[in-house]
């Protein structure tokens, strides 16, 4: 069932809200599972802090700009995790259609902090 993002948890609306932030690496396990389409291989936070200032170059240089969470649907799997599938859009910095992605998170919760466990990315910008 999708959700509305007045219907997602308090703290998990604050994580989305602040992923892609500054400090949003330290919302990720260390390490955390990613998947796409090549496969699924642990990350270790550092490692993925070293990607982040390329991934806004590389969504630049494919003629989009910032994606922007268009919808969320979120699965309490248990007391301690849950599931959320996301939805984005990158406007076309060419005129072009935007590019829509998708992306799903297995999160943990600690009271009320939340931090990722599993990253799967479904859908990327074309031409990344």
């Amino acid at each position: 069932m999708a959700t509305s993002a007045s219907d997602v948890a308090p703290n998990v609306h604050a994580f989305l809200a602040a992923l892609g932030g500054a400090g949003s690496v330290e919302m990720f396990a260390d390490p955390f599972l990613f998947a796409d389409a090549s496969g699924a291989r642990p990350v270790s936070r550092a490692d993925f802090l070293a990607t982040l200032p390329r991934r806004a170059q590389m969504f630049a240089a494919a003629g989009y700009g910032a994606a922007q969470l268009t919808s969320t649907d979120q699965q309490r799997l248990d007391e301690h995790y849950l599931l959320v599938r996301t939805d984005w859009s990158a406007p076309s910095l060419t005129g072009g259609e935007a590019a829509e992605l998708s992306s799903s998170y297995l999160l943990r919760e600690d009271g009320a902090s939340v931090s990722v466990v599993a990253y799967v990315n479904h859908k990327t910008v074309p031409g990344m």
